[in-house]
């Protein structure tokens, strides 16, 4: 089904015209060093980057690598926050062949251990320390016990044990300038460039493989359908293994030629002050962190006089947070879109249009973007109709290479015909506009009925004294499953189960209606910022539960 019309006018007729055609991100941060060599590229903290400096600091960082002996296809892993080395080690990889691959340092040492473990990186970039944890000792035993590190480069500190990335980096290489272009000879837009692993929602994270081309086409298909151009500025603070900050920010801004404001962790107080301050014009982030800026104490006093366009994905927007950003956006005119993407799809492949009103931003996620493909099947595979809910799936040249060391993995998901199934549920309306009902894993049956929590989760948001909830399905000896709902209350607000039972029925079948009902002060997220389901499995409270009516 085709979608969406891009957007014209987005980028100066000179700049699209040089870099529509070009294949990698490290060539577009060339052309901007040559077209405007004393712009600010990166702002982190106190320094402030241009386009020349960050092509030179590229260029060193590649020459580093290959010094260590980093080959075409061996993986560059880079534990940090968003910081300008995440950028300089992504794009260095790219440039002599080698795959990167980002990781948070909020890991634990397990979930680290497995993904150093399963990847096998030939290089790790990482910091020391991370919010009291000691990773560089992790790392340093990582070495040891995987044997494919031939290096490990410390970020920030000085170490007695590790190279310093600052120190080793800046050494002067001349005589690689011809080993570099070599490899840059051998590049190919077909070769795997990124590797990013999954949340790992239902079980051990997956390693996504994406190559140069669909990085590119991301960021090209991005740029055409959001407000990005030469004078956008956007603030960067997302965690560096999530395909948001790597391709839906990062690649489009280095396609538009934009500034990036990076932030190490996000914080809201301090990302309301960098959005007045920094003067941001391209605000994307999860509904979770505009929730967040919305407690905030300073949120009635920032400043989104310069903001274009606030863009939001990985989950549905609660009521709430429209009703609070709706006014400011309209009081600014600044457009508000949201969209429909995957790690596995490489970033967003739906797009809300800029004048889609309330009812289309909240309960769709737009209309499929071209060259990009989607359609909705049923357990066989078959297509439906417009108004059938069924899994979603869509075709293009994002999808991804397959799963790491996963062939079995990658042949559940991909098909021969070059379909991703996305295990989402949902339904196309009859103008194209994609409305999510949630995971197929997620779904639940109660009494034979099938339920998709989105649903049920989407009416308690619209309920007054309700911040954000998560609806889940847990055993019953009557019905087999029951939906127990998980809530957020508005600050300063009590919230009755009972009441919120009689809400629920006044706006759902009865079967759809929560059995029970709990109240807490914050939702366990992954790492992406979406809620993680399994841990409100495993946390579940009954004894602390009260049964709506």
């Amino acid at each position: 089904m085709s979608g969406l019309p891009p957007r014209s006018g987005k980028l100066e007729h000179d700049s699209l015209m040089a870099i529509e055609h070009m294949n990698y991100l490290w060539q577009l941060v060339e052309h901007w060093a040559a077209q405007k060599p004393e712009s600010e590229a990166l702002v982190f903290e106190e320094q402030r980057i241009s386009w020349a400096q960050f092509a030179e600091r590229i260029d060193r960082t590649a020459k580093a690598l290959l010094e260590l002996g980093v080959y075409r296809g061996d993986v560059v892993a880079c534990i940090a926050t968003g910081r300008p080395e995440f950028l300089y080690t992504y794009l260095a990889a790219h440039k002599i062949g080698a795959i990167w691959l980002g990781v948070s340092p909020k890991y634990s040492p397990d979930e680290l251990a497995y993904v150093v473990g399963h990847c096998r990186p030939a290089v790790v970039v990482t910091l020391a320390s991370d919010g009291g944890k000691d990773l560089l000792s992790h790392v340093l035993r990582f070495e040891y016990e995987f044997g494919s590190i031939s290096e490990v480069l410390v970020l920030g500190e000085t170490s007695d044990v590790a190279l310093g990335f600052d120190e080793f980096v800046n050494r002067p290489r001349g005589e690689l300038e011809e080993e570099l272009e070599e490899r840059i000879a051998l590049l190919g837009a077909n070769d795997e460039a990124l590797l990013m692993y999954t949340s790992g929602s239902t079980g051990r994270p997956k390693g996504v493989l994406q190559t140069h081309r669909a990085i590119l086409t991301s960021a090209r298909t991005e740029a055409m359908h959001l407000d990005w151009t030469e004078d956008a500025r956007t603030l960067m603070h997302l965690p560096i293994n999530h395909v948001a900050a790597d391709v839906e920010l990062a690649a489009a801004a280095l396609y538009a030629g934009a500034t990036m404001v990076l932030m190490d962790h996000f914080d809201p107080e301090r990302a309301l002050e960098l959005i007045g301050r920094e003067r941001i014009t391209m605000l994307g982030q999860l509904p979770v962190m505009y929730l967040r800026e919305m407690a905030a104490v300073d949120f009635a006093k920032a400043d989104w006089s310069s903001v274009r366009t606030m863009v939001w994905g990985g989950s549905a927007a609660p009521p709430r947070m429209m009703e609070a950003f709706g006014p400011i956006a309209e009081r600014h005119g600044i457009r508000m879109q949201t969209g429909y993407g995957s790690t596995e799809l490489c970033g967003f492949v739906t797009y809300s249009g800029p004048d889609d009103g309330l009812d289309l931003l909240m309960h769709t996620v737009g209309r499929v973007a071209p060259p990009f493909e989607v359609k909705v099947v049923d357990e066989a595979r078959r297509e439906l109709p417009p108004g059938e809910v069924g899994e979603i799936a869509f075709r293009g040249p994002v999808v991804m290479r397959g799963y790491l060391n996963d062939p079995v993995g990658s042949r559940e998901v991909l098909d021969a015909e070059g379909w991703y199934y996305t295990r989402d549920m949902g339904s196309l309306d009859a103008n194209g506009y994609l409305r999510i009902a949630g995971r197929s894993s997620e779904m639940f049956k109660s009494g034979g009925e099938n339920i998709f929590p989105r649903e049920v989760e989407q009416v308690l948001e619209s309920h007054p004294g309700v911040l954000y909830a998560a609806v889940i399905g847990v055993p019953d000896e009557l019905y087999d499953e029951i939906g127990h709902a998980v809530v957020m209350p508005k600050p300063g607000r009590t919230l009755d189960p009972d009441e919120l039972g009689k809400y629920c029925h006044a706006h759902l079948a009865n079967f759809k209606v929560p059995k029970r009902f709990e109240m807490r002060e914050e939702m366990p997220l992954l790492p992406n910022g979406k809620v993680d389901r399994r841990a409100l499995l495993e946390t579940c409270r009954p004894d602390e539960v009260s049964e709506g009516e």
